[in-house]
């Protein structure tokens, strides 16, 4: 799967892409999360009370992170993105109609969120994984700006 060819980066690189693309991806979710749209997401914004962690269990966001992160990686090398600017636009689709696949089924289902959050969260998610696919792309390019038109 993973070569030294020209069109598939190494296995060093692939890691490398996965761990830089979490660690951008847990920043990028605190700011937007915790900062910029904790009110959205707070006791009162939420249909469903209670059900929010007075202090998040870390490892486990980790843990989420870097198995996003993978996927995001794979998608981003197949779709031949090896760039800053491509990893961003394809963090963009893939968080978008992720968080839209899940957000409004949950919203279906469950009582968890609020109409607001669940058409906000998109949105948001489709922010934080472009910061993590301009990461993934900027490793997988060997730091290229862009991708070349040739």
């Amino acid at each position: 799967m993973l070569n030294e060819s020209s069109s598939s980066p190494s296995a060093l690189r692939f890691v490398a892409a996965v761990i830089l693309g979490s660690i951008a991806m847990l920043v990028a979710g605190g700011v937007l999360y915790g900062l910029l749209f904790a009110d959205l997401f707070r006791e009162g914004a939420i249909a469903t009370p209670g059900i929010m962690r007075e202090f998040p269990q870390i490892p486990w966001i980790v843990a989420g992170q870097l198995g996003f992160a993978m996927l995001l990686t794979l998608v981003i090398h197949w779709r031949g993105a090896t760039s800053w600017a491509a990893g961003a636009v394809t963090g963009v689709i893939v968080g978008f109609l992720m968080a839209v696949g899940y957000d409004f089924a949950q919203f279906g289902t469950t009582t968890l969120w609020t109409l607001t959050a669940t058409l906000a969260d998109p949105f948001i998610s489709a922010a934080l994984v472009a910061v993590g696919g301009a990461v993934v792309g900027l490793v997988l390019g060997g730091h290229r700006p862009v991708d070349r038109q040739d």
